[in-house]
């Protein structure tokens, strides 16, 4: 359906709702404000996802991608969970997103023409035009940020009133936006933090393998003794691998979704960039106020 308007066509004039498109609403949970999510659903279809790579890399356990992953099974895992974890957030914020910029794609909102002036007495049309053409539009970045304006116009004596009622709505949103990365920064946090504990896990069955070869050593140098070391040296090879491999998968891990989460958090200051320029361009730019 084309969500772009015409006042021309006010009958044919589609409704826009931040639940459709949003993943969340489709399974029966309520839409986080604006880009926020869900993180109970989202460990969820996570912990199917981690189950599904386990089932999926079982016949390549053999591999050297394999190997490393199932070598440190006490923390990798958990650092796979945790990654399709992050994953899915960054993917609902960008559906999420994509549904906050559906807004600018409306037309007719405010008039056309080059003399409208935007005033207490036409901020009322501009409120009833956008209710008939958006279901709950204080879901919307954009169009909260009108409403609060438009609403409180009667009470405002000048338009640098306005442009403060703006501003403080922009820090509002823009505090929101941050507040929601918050869970998820932790999750980056505490996949490195896993690894490190498979480093010191493996490192300390390394030492007490060690500890073992030493003891058979002492006890004697025949062939059958020297046969003896060589097997116990495996689990000290084994401790030194799950220690290295842990680290190596929970840093390659925090790295990429380092990488995704800056650039999805890129697009949510530009569309607060862009509610702005939208603001200055069809309210600040056209108000006339009575002086008191």
């Amino acid at each position: 359906m084309n969500d772009k308007l015409t006042a021309e066509n006010p009958a044919r004039i589609p409704l826009i709702d931040s639940r459709h498109g949003d993943i969340e609403c489709y399974f029966g949970f309520a839409s986080g404000r604006y880009t926020r999510t869900h993180g109970p659903f989202w460990f969820g279809i996570a912990l199917v996802l981690t189950v599904i790579s386990w089932i999926a890399l079982k016949p390549f356990r053999e591999t050297y991608f394999g190997e490393i992953i199932t070598s440190g099974w006490q923390t990798n895992w958990l650092c796979i969970l945790f990654t399709w974890w992050c994953l899915c957030i960054l993917y609902a914020k960008l559906l999420k997103v994509r549904v906050q910029r559906r807004a600018f794609e409306i037309q007719g909102i405010f008039s056309l023409r080059s003399d409208f002036v935007l005033s207490p007495g036409t901020s009322g049309d501009v409120l009833q035009r956008i209710a008939q053409r958006v279901a709950r539009p204080r879901e919307y970045l954009l169009f909260n940020r009108v409403w609060m304006a438009l609403s409180n116009l009667g009470n405002i004596g000048e338009v640098r009133d306005v442009g403060a009622v703006l501003d403080s709505q922009a820090d509002n949103d823009s505090s929101t936006i941050d507040a929601s990365y918050t869970a998820l920064r932790a999750l980056i946090w505490t996949i490195p933090v896993l690894g490190f504990i498979g480093t010191v896990i493996g490192l300390g069955t390394a030492i007490g393998s060690f500890t073992d070869v030493i003891a058979s050593g002492d006890s004697g140098s025949s062939g059958g003794n020297t046969n003896s070391i060589r097997e116990k040296l495996s689990p000290v090879v084994g401790g030194l691998a799950t220690a290295f491999n842990t680290t190596l998968v929970a840093l390659v891990a925090a790295v990429g979704i380092q990488l995704i989460s800056t650039y999805v958090y890129k697009l949510e200051e530009d569309l607060l960039d862009d509610c702005a320029k939208y603001c200055n361009n069809n309210i600040t730019s056209r108000l006339k106020l009575t002086d008191w």
